[in-house]
């Protein structure tokens, strides 16, 4: 009986220490150099979109630039998830819709933007729950609640 026992708690340790192994979740397609390298300034858009696909986005005051994202997500127990890499590909079509300029960016070239938050922002001074419960202690006089009649009278 003692033997099962401790291949139960080898089993239940080797379990849980499993548990707090960090897991990676892969976002979005980034083309490789490899595939940038093929890419020449007689390619048009057509051509860039039956290679890669639609982009990730495109930019915000005409369609002559493309973007690329990839980004690889770590998931550590009940952490927040944190990016860990991210690739940008952004390329540029000239007037006549042909590649004139293609950039790829890394995560190290600037800082990590969240495009899609899941949250509203709120301006303004950030205070507690004490803090807004007890806020107006004081600020509310009984002319408030009162138009000055009294039941009764």
């Amino acid at each position: 009986m003692g033997r099962s026992k401790h291949l139960f708690l080898v089993a239940a340790s080797a379990l849980a220490l499993s548990a707090c192994e960090s897991t990676y979740t892969n976002h979005g397609f980034a083309p490789q150099i490899a595939q940038l390298e093929q890419l020449s300034s007689s390619d048009t858009r057509g051509s860039v979109l039956r290679q890669f696909g639609q982009p990730s986005a495109t930019g915000t005051f005409d369609s002559e630039n493309w973007y690329y994202q990839a980004s690889r997500v770590e998931n550590y127990a009940f952490y927040a998830p944190k990016i860990v890499d991210r690739k940008v590909v952004a390329i540029r079509f000239d007037q006549a819709g042909r590649v004139a300029n293609v950039a790829r960016y890394g995560i190290e070239e600037g800082q990590i933007t969240d495009l899609i938050t899941r949250t509203t922002p709120t301006y303004g001074r950030e205070i507690t729950l004490l803090q807004q419960l007890f806020g107006n202690i004081g600020r509310v006089g009984a002319d408030q609640f009162f138009d000055g009649r009294l039941p009764g009278g």
